[in-house]
């Protein structure tokens, strides 16, 4: 009953804070917001761009509609190619060159009299091109234009190789095409800047919560109030433990808000994890208060734990990438000592539909940091203890 009765107490003082409730409950979304939109085209993966048809001027060498070759024009009609190929037929190379010059065509091909007829007789396929001023347009038709002609010397090797037996041989079909568009690793998701900043922002401030327990365990020594309760028939641990069920309280709801209203009014999507990710929560709130009761039973008063946890909270923030982008290698090397590196990348990969393979190891090692702080809080507390 005492515990509960101190819990009850601290939920009452805290509800009464408005600055309280602005600090945990307000700012967060307002963070969110202004990060998620001012930097919307800075952080967050991209949507994979769009290829646009290229226009393509193709010239026959041998000039007229005799030279024309039968293989090229049944490559540029194919469906598959025509996405990617819009084909025109210039009179001669120098209106096609002309052509590339005004914009007109983005891409030219020259293709040699005769090159039908030297690809049946097994001789090497060779096409002319001459690029066009977009780098993207050069990159589609030169790779479409570049296959083909694999293709049919990959054939000619093949007959010469095994006969002509070989080109009878039916292609290999699949159910599914070749190549599959797509994000490794997240199952063809993706997420924006206001993803990103609500998971680091979520982080960052349960990781704050811990200053709500510093300014609680402070405030009955500085108001003489530990002293009178140290008289009365409670005992230490329970006034220690109801003052930190009280703040973790109000800390799971903090963390129900940002979530709930974060979905709601910005849209965040925060992946098909629900369960996984209040557990991660849970795990930041209890690495967060028993850090911050570490440095407030080893500090003489509130203004030095205060600063100690401000400065560690945003360092530990900006090194894990929370703030702005940051370099991988420094992400994965120096924000790996970091407690909100763990959670918030565990959240990113659930809102990329991660496997549970994927999420594991950072749920152990949040397990991992939480024990020892947990022993590290209460060998400090025997040793120290709780009094005026």
């Amino acid at each position: 009953m005492n515990t509960w009765t101190i819990m009850n107490y601290e939920l009452r003082r805290l509800f009464r804070s408005r600055s309280m409730l602005l600090n945990m409950f307000l700012l967060p979304l307002v963070l969110i917001f202004l990060l998620g939109a001012s930097l919307s085209g800075v952080v967050g993966v991209k949507e994979a761009d769009e290829i646009d048809p290229v226009r393509v001027a193709v010239v026959n060498a041998a000039g007229g509609e005799a030279g024309t070759s039968a293989m090229i024009t049944a490559f540029l009609e194919a469906p598959e190619v025509k996405d990617l190929i819009i084909a025109h037929k210039p009179e001669s190379r120098e209106a096609a060159e002309s052509g590339l010059r005004t914009g007109k065509y983005a891409y030219a091909v020259i293709v040699p009299s005769g090159f039908d007829e030297e690809v049946q007789r097994g001789e090497h396929a060779r096409l002319e091109f001459i690029l066009g001023k977009d780098h993207t347009d050069n990159l589609v038709a030169g790779t479409a234009f570049d296959n083909f002609l694999s293709t049919i010397n990959y054939k000619q090797s093949a007959a010469v190789a095994l006969g002509p037996e070989a080109l009878a041989v039916p292609p290999v079909t699949a159910e599914t095409g070749a190549v599959v568009m797509g994000d490794l690793n997240n199952g063809g998701k993706t997420y924006t800047a206001s993803q990103f900043y609500a998971a680091s922002m979520l982080m960052m401030f349960l990781l704050y919560s811990g200053l709500t327990v510093t300014g609680s365990l402070f405030s009955d020594k500085e108001n003489h109030t530990l002293f009178r309760i140290n008289s009365m028939p409670v005992k230490g641990s329970q006034l220690f433990i109801g003052k930190m069920l009280g703040v973790g309280l109000v800390s799971i709801l903090q963390c129900l808000a940002i979530i709930v209203l974060s979905d709601r009014l910005f849209g965040v999507y925060w992946g098909n994890r629900p369960g996984l990710l209040l557990l991660f929560c849970l795990l930041m709130i209890i690495a967060s208060m028993t850090f911050s009761i570490v440095i407030c039973l080893f500090s003489k008063t509130s203004a030095s734990a205060t600063n100690v946890i401000n400065v560690l909270a945003v360092v530990m923030t900006f090194v894990s990438g929370g703030m702005a982008p940051l370099p991988d290698s420094w992400v994965n090397s120096i924000g790996a000592f970091t407690v909100n590196h763990w959670a918030q990348q565990a959240i990113i990969r659930m809102m990329l539909h991660s496997g549970l393979k994927q999420i594991l190891p950072n749920l152990w090692v949040m397990c991992l940091i939480c024990a020892v702080l947990l022993c590290v809080m209460t060998v400090s507390y025997r040793k120290v203890g709780y009094h005026e």
